[in-house]
């Protein structure tokens, strides 16, 4: 009678993901015309300085320090460490889509940065920590996290039961994604729409990693643990 209910709830649920999913492709291909048709916009350069007008010495190692985990190749060995993790627990369909969510995002960054290849941010215009040789849209730091760690988010939400230890780890890897952003503008190797770009696409990847997820709970009939606990 559980899954039944489940099931019926399912439906409305998965038209809501399909919606979001077309408003952040539009919204991804609206910021690809503008990287693709325009110089660095106004409000980039102004956000970008913004966000970089207050520099402590413990402000830079901070964000270093969050930008270097989203550097190949210790993002791949984080996200690796933990997909087999959650594989290690029993969770096997769980591992495989955690896998979708942070291969597909690589994948993406791959296809799409060379093809956009939208110049960086310069030091004539803002601070640069370090330049990189790639284009700068979408940033494959935000991308990435975006759908991974939004991706360990929603199965702590549907594996743990309320509490503490599900709301610290929904709120670590919130966290995490929140400050990649913010790291990714300071350093000045991307401009806040290639930020913006980023969650978006990231978004959009995280909805297609969980309507697949899904998908093979209804087919198998399962039920998440912490939907059948309450």
């Amino acid at each position: 009678m559980i899954v039944h209910n489940s099931s019926r709830k399912a439906a409305p649920a998965g038209r809501t993901i399909w919606l979001w999913l077309v408003v952040f492709v539009a919204a991804f291909a609206g910021l690809t015309w503008v990287a693709l048709t325009s110089p660095p916009l106004r409000v980039d350069i102004d956000v970008e300085r913004a966000v970089q007008a207050y520099h402590p010495a413990w402000l830079e190692t901070l964000t270093e320090a969050i930008s270097w985990l989203g550097f190949p190749p210790q993002s791949t060995i984080i996200d690796a460490v933990i997909v087999l993790a959650i594989f290690l627990t029993g969770r096997r369909w769980e591992a495989v889509c955690a896998a979708v969510a942070a291969a597909g995002s690589a994948g993406l960054w791959f296809l799409l940065t060379p093809l956009v290849h939208r110049p960086r941010p310069t030091p004539d215009l803002v601070r640069v920590v370090f330049e990189l040789p790639s284009g700068g849209f979408p940033s494959g730091h935000v991308l990435n996290l975006t759908a991974f760690f939004g991706f360990l988010a929603f199965l702590a939400m549907s594996q743990i039961r309320p509490g503490p230890v599900r709301t610290l780890c929904v709120a670590a890897c919130v966290a995490l994604v929140v400050a990649i952003g913010f790291a990714r503008i300071y350093s000045g190797q991307h401009w806040p729409t290639d930020v913006f770009a980023g969650y978006v696409l990231g978004a959009a990847w995280l909805l297609l990693s969980i309507s697949l997820y899904r998908w093979r709970m209804r087919r198998s009939g399962a039920v998440e643990p912490a939907v059948r606990s309450r």
